[in-house]
Order: C-alpha cells, then structure tokens, then sequence
C-alpha cells in the first residue's frame, strides 16, 4: 500500500508540471482541489449526494489526462454524463472541445450554469441522461464518471444506439470495469460483458485510487476506453436478448436454454462465439 501511495504522488506531482489549462482559457474555478470543492459545496448549502454515488475528481490534472484519451474535437460535441462541478468539463473545453453535459442534480445544475455562463461551447442539459439521453442526437464521443447504479444500463443503452458511439471514455468503480472486459470461463463474464466486447474493445487506461475524489469512495476506480469494432450486427438487441437468456442460469447448459445443439454453458463461449451462435440460429428461422 505505501509503495502504491509513493508512486501515486509521484505522478500527481510530475502530471501538475503538465497542466495546460494554466496558459489557456481562463474558468472562475480552473483548479477545483478537495478543499476548493468543500467551499463551493458549503456556500451553496450543498453536499454529495449519496443516492446518486456523487464523488467528485479533486485532481485537475487528471482530468486533463482523462480528457485527452478522447480523439481530437470533431464539428459535433462530447456528450459528458454527469459534469458534477466541471472538472472534466473544463480540460474538454481547454483542449478544444464542446460538451454537451446531462446533469440531475438541481443544484449542481445552477452552479454549473453560473461557472460556465460565457463558454458557448457548453451546453447543459437538465434531467436523468438514462431518460434525456435518447432524447438528443447520437454522438461520435461520450464520456464521464459513472455512479454505479447507472453505468450498466447507460453503457447498454449506449451500446444499443444506432449507431453506437465511435468512442466512449468512463471512470467507474474498478469491479464493475472489470466484469465489462472480463474474460470467458471467469466469474466476472455475462452478458453484458459479451454486448459490450461485440461492440467495442475496451482498454483500461488507469486505475484510480479513493484519494483523488471527495468524498473518497470505499473502492477503487478505473477509467475505461470503449472503441467502437466494426460489426455486421444490425439487431443488437435481439442479440443481446439472446445472450441474456443464456446466462439466465449460468450453471445450465446452453441446449436447454436456447434450443441449440450445444453442451457448452454460456460462461464458456466468447463474443465472437455468441455472435456466430446467434446468427446461426437465425439462419434456421
């Protein structure tokens, strides 16, 4: 544990050397640390909000990092689920994005319509983004720091667009990134696990300790990179239907659960399997 807290302020000390947002664009807030966070949430009469696993990055210049495995700003903007009180907002506008940011939270939503007043580039929008989201436009590129009571579904649903966004970059807790790249015959492997590898390929690009958010969660969390694969799967939900009934009951064999000429259980058969498996019953219609 010490070792890991060594090498961990070593690369916050060598990533504040780093901080482009120093000579750019100038926010009321450009560097919301723990303390600042504190201060801003006092004065308002606020405070996190635990049933919507509300913990806020206190480290800028990580969210310059996070912000800088997106590709480069397209004509259309960053779709940010969950802005909280801008850190990530702010190192996309630095580097040259607009975002289009879905907040619930009533009084995160006034201040960050006060912080972010004089950037056209910003855009807010009010509301659960489960329900928004459809809502709007599909976008090329989608991030944010997902509580986890909705970064299941929010990454099913984003999954399920039409199309699927090109890239998505998350910060979630590091058991739940880990069932969604986890392999096959493991514990962690499910359905979703099997919708999101047919979608995308998903890299980890760090992991996070509690200490760079307040307040400091109980867990670990890692940021994920989802990359869109190409595919010839048109009707992803069907598909995902169909996997989620194979692992119904996962210690069941898939010839009692699917009607298929199979003795394999679902946990042992990977994405590209459940895909030449699906297509092929569809072929028998």
């Amino acid at each position: 544990m010490r070792l890991g807290r060594c090498i961990w302020t070593r690369l916050r000390k060598h990533l504040r050397h780093h901080e482009p947002w120093r000579t750019s664009r100038h926010f009321e807030s450009p560097a919301l640390n723990t303390t600042q966070i504190r201060e801003i949430l006092a004065t308002r009469g606020l405070r996190p909000l635990r049933q919507l696993g509300q913990n806020f990055l206190a480290e800028p210049a990580l969210a310059t990092v996070i912000a800088h495995t997106l590709p480069k700003a397209k004509s259309e903007p960053v779709q940010e689920i969950g802005p909280g009180l801008g850190a990530l907002t702010r190192a996309l506008l630095t580097i040259g994005h607009s975002v289009e940011a879905f907040e619930i939270d009533h009084g995160l939503i006034s201040w960050l319509r006060e912080e972010f007043r004089n950037e056209p580039r910003f855009q807010l929008i009010e509301g659960d983004a489960l329900k928004t989201l459809p809502q709007h436009p599909p976008r090329a590129h989608v991030c944010g720091n997902l509580p986890y009571s909705i970064s299941t579904p929010l990454l099913v649903q984003l999954a399920l667009r039409s199309p699927p966004p090109e890239v998505i970059v998350v910060t979630l807790q590091k058991e739940v990134a880990d069932r969604y790249s986890a392999l096959p015959r493991t514990s962690e492997y499910g359905a979703v696990s099997v919708l999101l590898q047919s979608v995308f390929d998903i890299e980890k690009i760090r992991n996070l300790p509690p200490e760079v958010f307040y307040p400091r969660p109980q867990v670990d969390s890692a940021v994920l990179r989802f990359t869109r694969r190409p595919t010839s799967l048109t009707d992803l939900e069907p598909f995902h239907a169909f996997v989620k009934k194979g692992f119904s009951q996962r210690r069941k064999k898939l010839r009692g659960l699917l009607s298929v000429n199979l003795d394999l259980r679902a946990e042992e058969l990977n994405p590209t399997e459940w895909r030449t498996l699906y297509e092929s019953t569809q072929r028998n219609i």
